[in-house]
């Protein structure tokens, strides 16, 4: 089980921030007010971050390494893609109020930074305009995860 604890590298999220579409549309200022509500947690390689059946927690941007996304299939896990270096993962359970439906596994040492369920809520009634921007920003990427997930069906 991974430990939370808060984000303090903000110069490195600095560096990947034009990989981060999450964080799309906001000025130093939002920035600043989120950065200072996330936080970061290690995983080893084949550390599991999120599993099928549980209450999503958190939505995840990868800081450094990569994850995959395995599904099951056939009794087995298969993976569905892989996200790396600026990706956001967790965001469609965490919206949807429904618990994880897929595994989250690390393909190596990786790090993320993570916005927690409660400090999403918080934004909500706290900042509106930036919950609001961040919503739009997961609609945006969602609508991408989508169209990769059709482009594999299409291709079987």
């Amino acid at each position: 089980m991974a430990c939370f604890h808060p984000l303090e590298d903000f110069d490195f999220i600095n560096r990947i921030l034009p990989k981060i579409s999450f964080f799309g549309g906001l000025d130093d200022e939002q920035l600043a007010y989120i950065f200072s509500r996330l936080e970061s947690a290690e995983f080893s390689q084949g550390e599991i971050i999120g599993r099928p059946g549980t209450v999503p927690s958190h939505i995840h941007v990868i800081q450094e390494g990569a994850v995959d996304l395995l599904i099951s299939h056939d009794q087995r896990l298969v993976r569905k893609r892989q996200f790396t270096v600026g990706d956001c993962f967790g965001e469609a359970a965490l919206l949807s109020l429904i618990n994880d439906t897929a595994t989250f596994t690390a393909a190596g040492p990786t790090s993320v930074a993570s916005l927690s369920r409660l400090q999403l809520l918080r934004l909500h009634s706290e900042k509106p305009d930036i919950f609001l921007q961040l919503v739009l920003n997961m609609a945006r990427d969602l609508a991408r995860k989508l169209q990769y997930s059709d482009e594999l069906l299409l291709r079987r």
